[in-house]
Formats: structure tokens, C-alpha cells, sequence
């Protein structure tokens, strides 16, 4: 998981240098990016498919092997139109790999643990952006920027068989004997779609795809204009990029808390509490004048609140589907998640170009989350009311 957040992340590290050596704009680049999250859409929503077709041990294998060759070909590329086009392809393979992934976690934990395991390794995505970026940016200092794709292709490569090795007999697991009982009696006529709208799951897909889809548009709606935050508050445009990195930190530390938090409080209520912290983080970066200091603090706080909320989304999937529907449903709202990725820098923007200041923008971001809260406590009545 951490190497497939890397190579998700790859194309942002390398921006800066492409546009300097191509001699192009900073937004040319928006194809790229969009290509990514299109792919990674396409993936997470065939991933189910596909695991109901060839296994999960499979098809984690096999994607693993293209996202890293693709990786390595991408160094090849030499125009928007051809990075592009790898960046496209590369992210199915990688979308197909992150909700088999989830789904065999949470099938290998107990009842009681599931949850916390599946938070465990969705912060893998989280760990492998931030630590990547300390990588790359050492990578492409002494190598240039190919030197990250070959990161991105050989690490991947050098875990294979240590996949191979651990995830013998994921897909003959046995679930334990609660969770085949309900299984049983809510079971799916089919792992694709269309089930995830049949009953009893119809209202938790909803919910779940409301709250996917906020939780990222919030996360990079804010990341997104970070730095533009930070020159307001006097930070030079160079240091700027320690905003990112200290939104990345909060947002491991938030996962970390969330991990804490779910076994006592549960998903939703855990997820509440992160929520207001970032909530409070916000208002006082709107409204207070503080020091860069606190500036960076705050943001760390954001990026706690925020992260967690995006990776509560798929344990809240885990929650809610019976191993057959796992891998569609985790893909299903991680494929939502992935619009709001692309929703939220796009309302940012035009905020920007209606004249609001980035402060402003910042306490804009408020209000998603006051919606998130508010589909969790639903989500938390509506689960008391099934029991």
C-alpha cells in the first residue's frame, strides 16, 4: 500500500522539474493529473470484477507487476501527451491493487479488529506519499526526475515475492462464524454494482459514497492551495512546501488517533472527533492571526482531520459489506473519493478567480465537513437502529 501511494503520488513530485526542463506552464501539467485520477477511478471500480474473476492474491500479483513495469516506462516518456497517457494506464493497475488489498486485511482480522487493520493499511497510501516525497526529492536532486519512476517500478518489483509468499490462501480464508451467518441471510446475488443498491446495503452505499466524496474534495481542496495560503501568512513561495509536508504528518499522526479512538468510540464516532479537530484548525487559520509557527501546526491539524476522514471512508465499507461485496465496495467508494479529488481543487479555483482571499477559501472548507459529521451521525444512528 505504501509503494502504490508512492507511485500514485509520483507525478506530483516530479511536476516542478518537468515544467522547468520542458519549458512549459505549471498547469499543462493538469492532464497528467487528471489522467491519474481518472485511471485510479477505473481501477477502483473494476477491482471487484476482477477479484470475483481471477482472486484477490491473483490480482494483486498481476497489477503489482504492471504498475511497476509501467513505472519504469514512464522514464521513456517525453511530452504531456505520452506522460500523460502512462499516467492513465499506470493508475488502473494501481486502483486494482488498493481495494483487494483492504478487502484481504480486513478478511484475515477478527470481528473485533477489523477495523483498526483496515486503518492500519490504508495509512500505507498516506506513509508512502509523504515518505515518498522526502525520497524523490533527494532522488531527483543527485538523479533527475526518471530517477523516481525507477524508484516507483523497482520497489514494487523487490516486494513481489514477498507478496507471493503472504498472501498464499487469501482466497480460501475462512470468515468467522458470526460474520458467515450474516453473510448468509443479506447475501448479494452478485459481488458486482448493482448489489451494492440492493438491500439491506442500499442507504450505507449512499452514505458511504456522500461521505468518500466529501472527505476527499475537502483533503485536496485544501492541499491543493496550501501553498498559496502559506505566502499570504509571509512564508517565501520555496518554503512553502512545508505546509505540504506538515499536512502529510498531521495526517499520518490522524490515522494514528484514529486507530487509537475506534475500539473505544467505533468508526463513525472516532471519525467525528477528527473532524471537529479540523473544523477548529480551520476556523483559527481563517480568523486568528498567528504566527508561521502555529501556521504549520494548524495545517498539521487539517491535514489529521482530513486524512482520517479519507480513510475512514473505506472502514466504513469494510463495516458494511459482506466479504462477496468487499472489493466492489471499497473500490465503489474509493472511486467516489477520487471525484471529490477532482471536484474540490476545481471550487478552489473558482473561488480564487470570484475573488475570495485564501483565507476565505480555507473556511469554505468547513462546510463539507460540518456535512461529513452530519452523514456520520446518520450512518451512527442508522447502524444502532440495525442492532
Amino acid at each position: 500500500m505504501a509503494v502504490d501511494g508512492f507511485d500514485t503520488a509520483s507525478i506530483a513530485y516530479v511536476a516542478p522539474t518537468l515544467a522547468r526542463e520542458w519549458h512549459i506552464a505549471h498547469a499543462a501539467l493538469t492532464s497528467a493529473f487528471l489522467a491519474t485520477s481518472i485511471g485510479a477511478v477505473i481501477g477502483y471500480i473494476s477491482s471487484g470484477a476482477l477479484v470475483a474473476r481471477m482472486g484477490r492474491r491473483r490480482l494483486i500479483v498481476l497489477a503489482t507487476v504492471a504498475f511497476a513495469l509501467l513505472s519504469l516506462g514512464t522514464t521513456l516518456a517525453g511530452s504531456i501527451t505520452s506522460i500523460s497517457g502512462m499516467r492513465l494506464v499506470t493508475a488502473v493497475c494501481l486502483g486494482w491493487v488498493v481495494p483487494a488489498a483492504i478487502s484481504c486485511t480486513a478478511d484475515h482480522a477478527g470481528a473485533q479488529s477489523r477495523a483498526a487493520a483496515t486503518i492500519a493499511a490504508t495509512t500505507g497510501l498516506s506513509a508512502g506519499a509523504a515518505l515518498g516525497g522526502v525520497l524523490a526529492s533527494l532522488l531527483i536532486g543527485h538523479y533527475g526526475w526518471r530517477s523516481v519512476f525507477i524508484a516507483g517500478g523497482a520497489l514494487p518489483l523487490i516486494l513481489l515475492p514477498f507478496v507471493w509468499f503472504a498472501l498464499r490462501g487469501t482466497d480460501n480464508q475462512k470468515t468467522d462464524t458470526l460474520e458467515k451467518n450474516m453473510e448468509t441471510l443479506n447475501a448479494p446475488r452478485s459481488s458486482g454494482i448493482a448489489a451494492l443498491f440492493r438491500q439491506p446495503f442500499a442507504f450505507e452505499t449512499v452514505l458511504i459514497w456522500s461521505i468518500a466524496f466529501l472527505a476527499f474534495l475537502v483533503t485536496y481542496q485544501f492541499m491543493f492551495w496550501i501553498p498559496t495560503l502559506l505566502v499570504s501568512y509571509g512564508f517565501s513561495p520555496a518554503s512553502a512546501a512545508l505546509g505540504s509536508t506538515a499536512g502529510a504528518i498531521g495526517g499520518i499522526a490522524g490515522n494514528m488517533a484514529l486507530l487509537l479512538f475506534v475500539g473505544r468510540y467505533g468508526v463513525q464516532r472516532s471519525l467525528i472527533l477528527t473532524a471537529c479537530l479540523a473544523i477548529g484548525c480551520i476556523v483559527c487559520l481563517g480568523l486568528l492571526s498567528v504566527d508561521q509557527g502555529a501556521v504549520l501546526l494548524l495545517i498539521a491539524g487539517v491535514g489529521a482531520g482530513t486524512t482520517s476522514a479519507c480513510v475512514g471512508q473505506s472502514t466504513l465499507a469494510v463495516i458494511a459489506y459482506p466479504p462477496a461485496l468487499r472489493p466492489t465496495g471499497i473500490g465503489c467508494a474509493a472511486a467516489a473519493g477520487r471525484v471529490g479529488a477532482i471536484v474540490g481543487p476545481a471550487i478552489g479555483g473558482t473561488l480564487l478567480t470570484l475573488g475570495f482571499s485564501p483565507q476565505q477559501i480555507v473556511l469554505c472548507s468547513c462546510l463539507p465537513i460540518f456535512l461529513i459529521i452530519a452523514l456520520l451521525a446518520i450512518s451512527q444512528i442508522g447502524s444502532r437502529t440495525l442492532k
